[in-house]
């Protein structure tokens, strides 16, 4: 048997080029960061850019990468406490998110949610910082929108409401808005356990002036009677006009005002109104008062009919004695 021949190995020539060593790993992971969405950069702590991809460059008007690695990103925010405020989440947390605005080259603003890593070196602390920009300038422009449409509506819904709580000729409050913050009075004078004055008040010949003179000064003398009760009446007092010529006043009870004092006050601002706008007028008004106790069960429009019931009275006194012929 013939002796099996060993195999030898190749030898190379010593003059053969080397084999090529390919960083696969590295390769691949660049490829992926260029085809990704959104920007990814790399920093040191002071801002300066070391690594950035081809997206990045473009949200931020550069053409490529490049051009970004002699710029610092404090350049390009709009605010510079939001890179403050960046720094002081990473100095006690591993990552950041935030969402703020950033300035391209050419001025023009937009903003971005940024994810941003803090790498450490070898001492522990942050040698540089990691992380992506995602450009959300459509969600805020739309959310933006969203919040202006939604204030604009709101304030068209409290001027609705105003219209509807409020007199336009007088700008009293109209019935319905009386009996609305009327009650909110009632509750809080039952808190503090005080007592109310509810006064019923009756313009006297308005529909003599109406027939004699015209509407408009009849306006006149209804916006005059307004500006006498809110002049006379404290602020926290609910005044309005409920009706034509009817005005009711639901007024805390005041230590130094007492009920035959607040009648008083009003009559003497009709007639001085009276002499000062409308001298050849005759211009009175007719009032009935209850006292209000909170404290008793009873509807607001009770004691507002008996303070009307008692102002009927007053006017038929005035008509025996030939005050209102």
């Amino acid at each position: 048997m013939a002796e099996r021949q060993r195999k030898r190995p190749k030898r190379t020539p010593p003059d053969a080029p080397a084999a090529p060593v390919f960083r696969v790993g590295e390769d691949r992971y660049k490829a992926l960061v260029e085809q990704l969405p959104v920007g990814v950069y790399r920093t040191t702590l002071d801002g300066m850019i070391i690594e950035a991809n081809a997206v990045l460059a473009r949200m931020l008007g550069h053409k490529r990468p490049q051009a970004l690695f002699n710029c610092n990103v404090k350049d390009f925010y709009v605010r510079g406490e939001d890179r403050s405020r960046l720094l002081e989440k990473l100095s006690s947390k591993p990552t950041s998110f935030q969402e703020f605005e950033l300035r391209r080259v050419d001025g023009r603003r937009f903003w971005v949610r940024n994810y941003c890593r803090g790498v450490k070196g070898p001492d522990g602390s942050i040698h540089h910082l990691d992380g992506i920009l995602v450009d959300i300038t459509d969600r805020k422009t739309a959310d933006r929108k969203l919040e202006l449409a939604r204030r604009k509506l709101q304030m068209t819904n409290e001027k609705l409401e105003n219209l509807s709580l409020t007199d336009h000729l007088t700008g009293l409050h109209n019935r319905r808005g009386f009996f609305t913050f009327g009650l909110q009075q009632m509750k809080f004078a039952k808190r503090l356990k005080e007592d109310n004055y509810l006064v019923f008040l009756d313009i006297d010949y308005l529909k003599e002036v109406n027939d004699l003179h015209g509407h408009a000064v009849g306006d006149q003398l209804l916006q005059g009677v307004a500006t006498i009760l809110k002049s006379t009446l404290r602020e926290s007092d609910v005044i309005g006009r409920i009706g034509g010529d009817e005005f009711a006043v639901l007024a805390m009870r005041s230590k130094g005002l007492g009920e035959r004092a607040l009648l008083a006050r009003i009559e003497e601002g009709v007639q001085a109104f009276r002499m000062k706008k409308f001298k050849n007028l005759r211009l009175s008004v007719s009032m009935g008062l209850v006292r209000v106790d909170p404290q008793k069960y009873q509807q607001l429009d009770d004691f507002l009919a008996h303070a009307d019931f008692l102002m009927y009275q007053q006017k038929r006194s005035k008509e025996r004695q030939g005050n209102l012929t």
